[in-house]
C-alpha cells in the first residue's frame, strides 16, 4: 500500500512520513462559480531525481517553471490530478495542487468571446442557415423589431422585420448555434466538450441571438456577433438557465456537461452506513425555496414591465427563505398576431449613427426554415424557455433540484473512508447512511489515510 506522486508523468521521490491534505468539493451545488478541488502536498525532497523533474528551479541561476502536471496515485488508482503550483523553494520543494478550472481554456480563459478569432464564413448571398462542414453554425431567424432603426426605419422602407428575406431594407442579424460555438472553443483551446448541449434533441438547437447588422459584408466574422462574456461566463449563464452540471477533468482537458436535475432524480446507489462514525452535527439551511429569474435587457421596450412569459418562478410557500438564481439568457417574446419572435430595441448598425449601440445576447430554439424564412422561437419539442407551466424551464430542468432543496439540511460527520473510496468518489451519486440519503458536499481528508475523513453531507 503506497502513495505515488507523478510530476510531468515522472515518479517523484517522496520524503518518509509525508502527508497530503485534500479538500474535495461537490461542483454541482453552486451556481455562481466553478468549484476547484484543492490539495496541499508534503514538501518534496531535493533529490537528484526531483531537481531534474522540477527543472532545477532551486538554482538561483535558473528561471525554472512554476507549474507542473501532477497526479497522486494510491496502489495505481488515481486519487487526484491537476496542476501543481510550485511555492517557495528552500531545502525542499513545496507544491500546492489545484484543478485549474480558472486556466482550463488556457490563454482564452479571460478573453471575451467577442475578442476571440473564431474565423469567418463566406456569405455571397443571403441564406437563412449557414453551415460549416455540414454543421449548422449561424442562422438568420425572422424577428419583428420595429425599433431597430429607431425613428428612421420608414425613411429607408424598413418593414419592421429583421432577417426578412423578402425585404432588401431588412437588416441581417446572425444568431450562433451554441453547439457550433462550443466546437470552435474546443478547437481554439485544445479541450474536449461533450454532453447535453451537443447531443440533446432540443438543447443542441439552442442559439444566441444578436442585434447587430451585417450590413453589406460578404463574410460573417463570427466574433462580431458574440456576447462580451468569457467562456466561463457563458457556461455559468447556461448553467443557471438550464440547471446544467459540469464534470471537469482538467488534466485530460475534458468537460462533460449534464443536467443537475438527473442527479437529484436518480435513486440512491451507495450505502455508506458502515463507514459512519457515531455522532454528528446538524444544521439547517435557511434558504430552501428557489427563485428562478431572467435578468431582463433594459433596452428592450417590450420587457419594461416584465411580461408573464418572462415572469419569475418562486417555490410556493412562506416558511423558508429564498435562494435566487438569476440568468442573463433571456428569451424573446412572441408576437401573438404573427407568431414571430419580437423585440423593440434599437440595433447596432453604422446607419443613423447607431454603431455604438450595445445589446445582450438572447436565447432561442432554432425551428428550421419554413418557406425560405428562418424560424426561431422560445419553444421546441415540448420544451419552453420560460420558467412557469408545463414544459417550462422549471418543469423540465429544476423540479427535482427544488425538491432536494426543500428537504435539505447539513450534517457534519466523520466517515471511515479509504483511498479506494476517494479514488472512486462520484459526487453525482447519493449515499445512504443509517436510514437517510445524503449528497456529499465536501470531504476533508489526509493521505495516506490514518484517521476518519471530515464530511459535510446534505440530506437528499
Amino acid at each position: 500500500m503506497s502513495v505515488e506522486i507523478r510530476i510531468n508523468n515522472q515518479v517523484a521521490d517522496l520524503s518518509k512520513g509525508g502527508q497530503i491534505d485534500l479538500e474535495l468539493t461537490n461542483p454541482n451545488l453552486t451556481y455562481e462559480t466553478l468549484f476547484t478541488q484543492k490539495a496541499t502536498w508534503p514538501a518534496v525532497q531535493m533529490s537528484p531525481v526531483n531537481r531534474r523533474i522540477f527543472g532545477f528551479s532551486d538554482n538561483l541561476q535558473v528561471a525554472g517553471p512554476d507549474r507542473f502536471e501532477v497526479a497522486m496515485l494510491y496502489n495505481g488508482q488515481v486519487i487526484q490530478e491537476g496542476i501543481g503550483i510550485l511555492g517557495d523553494t528552500g531545502q525542499q520543494y513545496q507544491l500546492q495542487m489545484v484543478e485549474p478550472l480558472g486556466e482550463f481554456f488556457g490563454i482564452y480563459q479571460s478573453m471575451y468571446l467577442s475578442e476571440i478569432a473564431f474565423g469567418s464564413i463566406p456569405m455571397a448571398a443571403f441564406s437563412p442557415l449557414l453551415t460549416v462542414n455540414s454543421e449548422p453554425a449561424f442562422c438568420f431567424p425572422k424577428t419583428l423589431n420595429p425599433d431597430f432603426f429607431g425613428n428612421n426605419g420608414a425613411s429607408i422602407g424598413y418593414n419592421g422585420y429583421v432577417n426578412d428575406p423578402g425585404s432588401s431594407a431588412s437588416p441581417r442579424c446572425p444568431a450562433v448555434f451554441i453547439k457550433w460555438l462550443l466546437q470552435q472553443i474546443e478547437l481554439k483551446t485544445g479541450t474536449q466538450i461533450s454532453g447535453v448541449l451537443k447531443d440533446h434533441p432540443q438543447l443542441s438547437q439552442l442559439i444566441l441571438m444578436s442585434n447587430r447588422s451585417m450590413e453589406n459584408a460578404t463574410e460573417l466574422v463570427a466574433r462580431n456577433y458574440l456576447p462580451n462574456w468569457t467562456i466561463g461566463e457563458l457556461l455559468l449563464q447556461l448553467r443557471k438557465c438550464l440547471n446544467l452540471s459540469f464534470n471537469f477533468q482538467p488534466a485530460r482537458r475534458k468537460l462533460s456537461i449534464g443536467l443537475t436535475d438527473t442527479i437529484f432524480k436518480q435513486a440512491t446507489q451507495d450505502n455508506w452506513s458502515t463507514k459512519a462514525v457515531k455522532g454528528y452535527k446538524k444544521r439547517e439551511e435557511p434558504n430552501r425555496r428557489l427563485q428562478l429569474t431572467f435578468e431582463l435587457d433594459s433596452k428592450d421596450a417590450l420587457l419594461k414591465d416584465r411580461p408573464a412569459s418572462v415572469a419569475d418562478y418562486v417555490t410556493p410557500g412562506t416558511g423558508a427563505g429564498i435562494a435566487k438564481v438569476p440568468t442573463r439568457l433571456c428569451p424573446l417574446l412572441v408576437d401573438q398576431a404573427t407568431g414571430v419572435q419580437t423585440m423593440r430595441q434599437p440595433g447596432q448598425t453604422s446607419q443613423f449613427a447607431q454603431g455604438a449601440n450595445d445589446w445582450q445576447s438572447r436565447i432561442a430554439f432554432w425551428n428550421g426554415v419554413t418557406g425560405g424564412v428562418g424560424v426561431a422561437l422560445p419553444s421546441l419539442g415540448g420544451i419552453r424557455l420560460d420558467w412557469n407551466g408545463a414544459g417550462g424551464l422549471y418543469d423540465t430542468f429544476w423540479k427535482y433540484t427544488e425538491a432536494f432543496r426543500m428537504g435539505m439540511f447539513y450534517a457534519e460527520r466523520s466517515m471511515l473512508l479509504n483511498e479506494t473510496d476517494l479514488a472512486s468518489l462520484d459526487f453525482s451519486r447519493k449515499k445512504h447512511i443509517n436510514g437517510v440519503d445524503f449528497v456529499v458536499a465536501r470531504i476533508n481528508v489526509s493521505l495516506p489515510v490514518k484517521k476518519a475523513a471530515q464530511c459535510l453531507l446534505i440530506r437528499a
